[in-house]
């Protein structure tokens, strides 16, 4: 039923079809028109966005209301880019199995660990954490920690866009921003393009610099306002969701929350794109 060798482990390749193809040929190509006049396309954006994580299936955001700032982000390495700025890079904590750019950033990083996280320093977290397909399994042991130790933690929310079943209660005091994106959900690395949200306004924070001066190109704001029009909410996990649990019955694999991928028995992470297309 399903060829083995599509299977590729070690890996996380992002989804597209026809569908995601050609809304995004439409949208380069001029031929796809916003449902509205846009005459602010960067608070516009903002508000299609909030309504989308709002009121999607695959993630829920509990008090997401809290955070008050909203601020454009290119994709949620914009999103890390801005911490690094902001804290230094050897100032942020980061825990083994996170997105493979902090070792690609600097080979000898040595991780923190749940349990003995440094006080007082801030602490960065995938949600849901790429080397998990989940939430990390000591995740809220890890909040409850940084409580304790007076650590601000920020949520990268990269993989929500393409997740299901994820529910985060962000009424963490210790919880002080999270990066969304459309580029893993919508195929949309060609546009990066998302939201952070923070508690706080910090005035000399690069994205809200960034933001402040509407840096973010008008055509990028316009690019994902189309793309929330034209691509379903949860189109992803309602196009594919069922084969996805085939495949991982047929090959005895653990399911996961992010679609692209399943564990297997011997723990490896297997990429599922070839087969789910």
């Amino acid at each position: 039923m399903f060829d083995a060798s599509l299977l590729k482990p070690n890996s996380l390749p992002m989804l597209t079809d026809d569908f995601l193809d050609n809304v995004r040929h439409c949208i380069i190509s001029g031929t796809a028109i916003s449902s509205k006049v846009l005459n602010n396309p960067h608070d516009e954006f903002k508000e299609n966005f909030n309504y989308y994580v709002k009121n999607n299936s695959g993630f829920k955001l509990d008090n997401i209301e809290l955070f008050t700032h909203k601020e454009i982000i290119i994709g949620c390495h914009h999103y890390l880019d801005g911490l690094m700025i902001k804290y230094g890079r050897e100032n942020l904590q980061v825990l083994e199995h996170d997105y493979t750019y902090y070792q690609r950033l600097d080979p000898k990083r040595k991780w923190s660990i749940p349990g003995s996280l440094r006080p007082n320093t801030p602490l960065v977290i995938a949600t849901p954490f790429p080397g998990y397909l989940g939430l990390h399994p000591q995740f809220e042991d890890i909040l409850q920690e940084a409580t304790e130790k007076n650590i601000d933690v920020h949520l990268d929310g990269a993989w929500l866009s393409c997740s299901t079943g994820i529910t985060v209660d962000l009424d963490w005091s210790c919880i002080k921003s999270i990066g969304i994106s459309l580029s893993k959900g919508y195929h949309a690395s060609w546009n990066r393009i998302g939201l952070r949200y923070t508690r706080n306004e910090d005035l000399h924070d690069p994205i809200t610099i960034y933001d402040r001066s509407r840096m973010c190109p008008k055509t990028t704001a316009i690019a994902g306002i189309l793309l929330l029009e034209n691509v379903p909410m949860d189109y992803l996990w309602n196009t594919y969701g069922e084969r996805y649990y085939k495949i991982v019955e047929h090959f005895d694999l653990e399911i996961g929350n992010i679609l692209f991928a399943a564990y297997g028995k011997d723990r490896i992470i297997y990429g599922l794109k070839d087969l789910l297309v």
